[in-house]
């Protein structure tokens, strides 16, 4: 078996990255346009998507957190003496269950779109991409959050 390089693993974090977020905002523009074309929504009670909505930003306020939180206690735990390819496999995973708790949270609140229309939610679609953006696999942010000494770094860093 061919030894891993840590570029290749560098890029498998940076494709999962771009795969759960275009993934998301495909969802999103579906459910966009699903709400345009059909017009009228499930549930139209005032109250009810009262309750979705809450419900949906109470969500997000525990979801986002907590996508940064657990994520980040596994990467401080990596242990420093490892060599690069398993720091950078726990950090894959890592950062693997931050997009996937995102990305739940994006979906979640887009169902919730799709059946209220509430345009408001559209707000909560943005602080998830935000999130996303913030979220953004970087060798810099890598190196950073491994807390990698100068040898490391110069085999992450693009050529």
């Amino acid at each position: 078996m061919e030894k891993q390089k840590p570029r290749d693993l560098i890029r498998s974090i940076s494709f999962a990255y771009w795969a759960i977020l275009l993934g998301l905002v495909t969802f999103i523009v579906v459910t966009s346009l699903f709400v345009s074309n059909v017009g009228e929504t499930v549930i139209t009670d005032p109250q009810t998507v009262f309750i979705i909505k809450t419900t949906l930003i109470f969500i997000l306020i525990v979801i986002a957190p907590v996508s940064y939180l657990i994520p980040q206690k596994q990467i401080n735990r990596i242990d420093k003496s490892l060599n690069l390819i398993e720091k950078l496999r726990f950090y894959y995973t890592a950062s693997i269950i931050r997009f996937v708790a995102m990305n739940t949270a994006g979906v979640i609140i887009a169902v919730g779109f799709m059946l209220t229309a509430d345009t408001n939610l559209i707000f909560l679609q943005a602080v998830v991409l935000l999130f996303f953006i913030i979220y953004k696999p970087t060798p810099f942010k890598i190196a950073s959050d491994l807390e990698l000494d100068e040898k490391e770094r110069q085999q992450i860093m693009p050529e």
